[in-house]
């Protein structure tokens, strides 16, 4: 009788033989499983979040189609950590029995990771709605203030106790099941290791080399193509892609003639050029008549969104009682009634205030290297022998604020400068704004003391999670952002009222203005409306009340302010002074953005910049926020000047043309 061919391989199934044979390659497989039905429930569970938002079309299906190849990359990179720590292993300890508690520990630990990246997802997409992007990246870095602040905001002990069983009952279902082991049966030679560890090692250099977040197609709906990130991959694109190089990555002219264009554009009748040369953007600003050497007390306000406030009618049932100290401010002094912020930041509205320059792409100039000496308002006004200042209620090493502004001549004072006296209140994100204007008191008193004139840039921080603040100030409860706004604007009513007893008070500006909106996503690639924001220039004695409606740029309030001083100055920025005659209708503009995408908008026309050379024209509806495509071409026009416009500012910036020590006639 022959010998059977039969092998214990030949009765295996089909499916038996694909399956992995190594420990480290049956470990993996168990973690790929885990990850992908994490991020299917995960990505269910942000979908019935978004649902009033999301398309119900069939692009949804392409959402969870391209959220399954993102969920696969992003599983490869995730099984990295266990190759690393299961490779050194001894051979002894996989054939004992330890070696299942082993990997019953690694892959509680895999699960708790994986689903409190979930429930951090859902908490984000809460606050943003968006999956991970820069703003999650940014925040990483401050652990400790991010840390406090989610303790602050939500039930951490609750979240921590459901993780933890979570992680039990995966376990439980994996010995159940017998997946533990599954995996501790699998070989254990060295070489059974190495070959799967290599072959990772390859699969994870190809796909960082060849795929990328951009691939993604265009949806219709933005909140379906979030949909279709995953939050691991989008985290880590976020990271790497930080710093966007406009030239490499935007449309673009050649330099020459987008400077020579964005000259053009910058200068106005009543502001003429400092040289002939056409890359030299310099303009002179000439006022006749003395200046006037009015301090300033500049107050940024955290998230302050125009809806708010009652003057500007958005909910007005809702936000009407919110601002009455804004609101009566706003009948005493100057408002700007179309205002928008330049990005979705703080450190946006800083660099727009400061600086006065369109928001480039990636991260904010406050952020980047070579920061340092520019052209800010600061510099301006110590020409003239003022003392400037950055007053800051959280610690300000958060968002490279001490560096930008301490390397940019301000001094800089914030929590961590104080002492305990000097705080009543505080939470993870700073002290409250009521501390923060007694500060800004103290520091006015000691520079009219000093008969020394003063620029204060004041930025406050209780409008943020967790929303508290001392109680007895207002009638609302703590804890939520409707609270925070009325306590700001109480902060702020108190210290002007208690401002008027000063000496300094008679011969101070107040201006107090937004750095960003309260919420920034919207059905649209980019919605304006999320940029609408406040400005109120106020003092009875100096100011007359107006409203100004025109169009205008959170860049154009320093540059204004200098104007209403009578002050004369060479300016390297690209604000304008709105009250110029010189800035007529057709000079209206605005620039906006989010990290990625940047946008230029004149009076209904809308241009927008997108990596990979990509573009939108329209026309815009700045109340609603819809876009009607241009499909003619007629509005080639405004994409050029688009292009000359965040092309110079991104040359200038590059190439050391911003800096503040040549900003004289």
């Amino acid at each position: 009788m022959p010998a059977s061919t039969d092998s214990p391989t030949s009765n295996k199934s089909f499916l038996q033989r694909l399956m992995p044979r190594s420990v480290l390659g049956r470990g993996a497989a168990a973690i790929f499983v885990l990850f992908l039905s994490i991020a299917l429930i995960t990505r269910v569970a942000l979908l019935l979040q978004a649902r009033h938002d999301a398309a119900w079309d069939v692009t949804l299906v392409s959402s969870f189609v391209w959220g399954f190849w993102f969920d696969v990359l992003a599983a490869f990179y995730s099984v990295v950590p266990w190759f690393l720590l299961t490779l050194l292993l001894p051979v002894a300890l996989w054939r004992s029995k330890a070696a299942r508690w082993v990997v019953t520990v690694l892959l509680f630990l895999y699960t708790v990771v994986f689903i409190f990246v979930s429930v951090s997802e859902w908490f984000f997409w809460d606050e943003f709605q968006v999956r991970f992007n820069f703003i999650a990246v940014d925040y990483l870095v401050f652990t400790q203030e991010v840390i406090d602040n989610i303790q602050q905001s939500y039930p951490m002990p609750l979240i921590y106790a459901g993780l933890a069983l979570a992680g039990m009952g995966v376990m439980r279902l994996a010995w159940k099941i017998g997946a533990v082991r599954w995996v501790c049966e699998g070989d254990a030679a060295w070489k059974m290791r190495i070959v799967p560890t290599v072959g990772i090692a390859v699969i994870v250099v190809v796909i960082s080399n060849v795929f990328s977040q951009s691939q993604l197609p265009r949806f219709s709906d933005e909140f379906n193509r979030e949909l279709a990130k995953d939050g691991h991959y989008a985290f880590c694109a976020a990271f790497w892609e930080s710093e966007i190089d406009y030239e490499r990555f935007y449309l673009k002219q050649d330099i020459g003639k987008a400077l020579a264009r964005a000259k053009q554009l910058l200068t106005l009748s009543d502001t003429p050029p400092a040289s002939a040369d056409p890359r030299d953007l310099r303009r002179v600003i000439k006022h006749e008549g003395p200046e006037k050497k009015h301090n300033v007390v500049f107050i940024s306000v955290e998230s302050l969104s125009a809806a708010f406030m009652s003057h500007f009618k958005v909910n007005f049932k809702m936000r009407s009682y919110l601002t009455p100290n804004l609101d009566r401010l706003a009948d005493e002094g100057i408002l700007f009634t179309n205002l928008y912020a330049t990005g979705t930041r703080t450190v946006r509205g800083l660099e727009a205030l400061t600086l006065s320059v369109p928001p480039t792409p990636g991260q904010s100039i406050v952020w980047r290297p070579k920061n340092t000496n520019l052209f800010t308002a600061g510099s301006v006004f110590r020409k003239r022998g003022y003392d400037t200042s950055y007053l800051y209620g959280g610690d300000a090493m958060f968002d490279n604020m001490n560096t930008y502004f301490s390397r940019n001549q301000y001094r800089v004072i914030d929590r961590g400068s104080k002492t305990k006296q000097d705080i009543t209140f505080q939470n993870a994100w700073g002290v409250a704004d009521e501390d923060l204007f007694t500060w800004a008191t103290r520091e006015a008193d000691a520079n009219h003391g000093a008969n020394k004139p003063f620029f204060m840039h004041v930025m406050t921080v209780s409008n943020h999670r967790p929303f508290t603040f001392p109680a007895n100030r207002i009638d609302l409860p703590q804890g939520s952002r409707d609270a925070a706004v009325k306590y700001t604007d109480w902060c702020i009513g108190d210290f002007l009222e208690k401002a008027k007893s000063k000496p300094w008070f008679a011969n101070t500006i107040f201006v107090v203005v937004a750095d960003h909106c309260h919420g920034s996503a919207g059905k649209v690639e980019l919605d304006v409306t999320k940029y609408h924001i406040p400005c109120i220039i106020w003092n009875p004695q100096l100011i007359q009340p107006r409203v100004y409606d025109r169009l205008c740029s959170q860049i154009d309030m320093v540059p204004t302010l200098l104007g209403m001083m009578n002050w004369s100055y060479t300016t390297r920025n690209f604000g304008q002074d709105v009250f110029s005659p010189g800035y007529t209708p057709e000079r209206e503009r605005i620039f906006v953005s989010n990290y990625q995408k940047i946008a230029y908008i004149t009076q209904g026309n809308f241009a927008m910049l997108k990596p990979k050379q990509e573009s939108t024209l329209g026309k815009i509806d700045l109340k609603a926020g819809n876009i009607t495509l241009d499909r003619t071409g007629a509005l080639k026009p405004q994409l050029e000047d688009a292009i000359s416009l965040y092309q110079s500012a991104s040359w200038l910036f590059r190439n050391g043309h911003l800096g503040a020590e040549t900003d004289q006639p």
